[in-house]
């Protein structure tokens, strides 16, 4: 059984890992306009699959975690989650006034937000439950 948990945490890592590897140089290709349209939207989609990969793996291994490290998941998830409502709350006022900066926190940007968000929550809720 203790095998099986390792697995399943090896290969959602590895898969966040691919994951990483298709999104980046697929976001530089796209921002580059390297390919026409019909190639442009397949790179538009591979990352998209390797995620959707991505999170199928990370639940099966969440469901092979004790208690107390899913409520650290949980919690993860729900602080990573408010946060990025939070900032898309402030964005869209600010756009409101007429004061925004796409640079900063365009589209792209969003994914690295919600990721640094999620890491945030967990190390709070790492902290507060001592795992």
């Amino acid at each position: 059984m203790e095998q099986s948990k390792k697995s399943l945490n090896q290969q959602s890592i590895i898969f966040a890992l691919i994951y990483g590897a298709t999104y980046l140089p697929a976001s530089w290709l796209l921002k580059h306009k390297v390919a026409g349209q019909s190639v442009s939207v397949i790179i538009a989609l591979v990352p998209v699959i390797t995620f959707a990969i991505f999170i199928y793996k990370y639940i099966k291994a969440i469901s092979a975690m004790d208690e107390v490290k899913q409520r650290v998941q949980l919690e993860a998830v729900v602080i990573g989650f408010s946060l990025t409502a939070m900032l898309l709350m402030l964005l869209f006022l600010l756009e409101l006034c007429g004061i925004s900066n796409p640079g900063w926190f365009g589209y792209g940007f969003m994914v690295g937000y919600c990721w640094l968000f999620y890491i945030i929550g967990w190390l709070i809720s790492k902290r507060k439950y001592g795992v």
